[in-house]
């Protein structure tokens, strides 16, 4: 480190001799020659900083809640992928199953959404079903409740045709009869004598039939028949209503009120994903981003705190000088995209050639007036680590 400052200095010393040399020589000059600024045509000026290797992205990652730490999986110098669990405290199975549990119902829930979704049409056709259904059954009670109260039992016509028949079958009773008188002095066994009593029985039931449809025509009906025709109207009106209710809501797609039921059930299940896996999370630790552990501050078994550092985790392939020195006056000469050089302190034989990529808004804390700048390498030399003493010459406009 000296040896570089000694370097950077006698360079700067022979700069100022160049400048000096021609105000002190003798004799006139020659107005006719051209004048010798002293100051070589190639001369770049630069803007010299120290910094510090660090990595693009490095973390110290922390629990936000205390707990015993249950496993460690990883080990200082691993390299690991985004989203590999890097430690876990007990009480992560649990959480687990429960997220598990979560996504289960969720699953189901969807299923559920989309099963009624599926079947909208098929529920609408057979609700258009039962709604003609209902009309129907509604229109026979309606004509069973008229039809049976006095004087609609039947028409004029069909009560005179009701009472020819009585007339008929009474007198198909007597001639039975008279014919069964005839053989009633016979034998019980006598065949003739049988056959006359089943034209007499034959003959009795027909007129009694025709009688009782004749005084149903001209009947109303009694008091609990009038009840049970007013009771199966009545049904039949509330079930038409019924019927056509559901068809309003199914006609035009699914049942808003299901469909509301279903996505709410999925909104409760997801609303659940969430909270179980935010539970999930308070127990492990996640790499953030593709790096390499650097340092594992804990063990298995140990007791840790909200907050405490247990893992530095930092992306190695992405290093970069930062300096620690540059003051206020070389820092307003510097602009983003200005070409850099920087060699380290404890590989002097590399030189890896950059950009400035950030330039502080505001002074680091410390001693003096420092601001940070961030030179970007374009490559990486497989020897320089995190932490290495860098020395950075960034070219800048004379």
């Amino acid at each position: 480190m000296n040896n570089k400052r000694a370097l950077r200095a006698l360079y700067f010393l022979v700069i100022t001799a160049l400048l000096f040399l021609p105000a002190c020589s003798q004799g006139t000059p020659d107005l006719t020659e051209e004048p010798n600024s002293g100051i070589p045509e190639d001369f770049q000026p630069i803007v010299s900083a120290t910094g510090i290797v660090l990595p693009s992205k490095r973390v110290v990652l922390s629990f936000s809640t205390p707990g015993i730490v249950d496993e460690i999986m990883v080990e200082e110098g691993e390299v690991v992928e985004k989203g590999k669990i890097l430690m876990a405290l007990k009480g992560r199975e649990q959480a687990h199953a429960a997220l598990e549990t979560a996504r289960l119902e969720l699953i189901l829930a969807n299923q559920s959404l989309d099963e009624v979704h599926r079947t909208s049409a098929l529920i609408s056709a057979q609700t258009q079903l039962s709604f003609a259904n209902a009309q129907d059954a509604l229109e026979d009670a309606e004509y069973n409740w008229r039809v049976q109260q006095e004087g609609n039992r039947a028409s004029q016509s069909t009560i005179d045709s009701a009472q020819a028949g009585l007339v008929l079958a009474e007198e198909e009773v007597d001639r039975a009869k008279g014919n069964y008188d005839h053989y009633s002095g016979r034998p019980e066994d006598d065949a003739q004598r049988a056959m006359a009593l089943i034209e007499l029985s034959s003959a009795r039931s027909a007129r009694d039939a025709a009688l009782r449809r004749l005084n149903w025509y001209l009947g109303y009906p009694d008091e609990t028949e009038q009840s049970v025709l007013d009771a199966k109207l009545s049904i039949s009106e509330a079930e038409l209503g019924v019927a056509e209710q559901n068809w309003e809501r199914v006609k035009d797609g699914p049942d808003p009120d299901t469909i509301e039921r279903a996505e709410a059930r999925v909104a409760a299940a997801q609303a659940h994903v969430k909270a179980a896996e935010a539970a999930l999370s308070l127990l492990v630790l996640e790499a953030p981003f593709a790096g390499t552990v650097s340092d594992v501050y804990s063990q298995e078994k140990e007791w840790v705190a909200p907050g405490q550092p247990l893992v530095v985790l930092a992306d190695l392939q992405t290093l970069r000088v930062e300096t620690t020195d540059l003051n206020e006056i070389d820092a307003a000469r510097i602009e983003i995209g200005d070409f850099a050089t920087t060699t380290f302190d404890a590989l002097p034989d590399i030189v890896v050639d950059g950009q400035v990529i950030y330039i502080a808004s505001k002074s680091e804390q410390g001693s003096g007036v420092n601001y940070k700048v961030i030179i970007e390498l374009n490559e990486i030399p497989e020897k320089v680590r995190w932490g290495m003493t860098a020395f950075v010459d960034i070219e800048i406009e004379s």
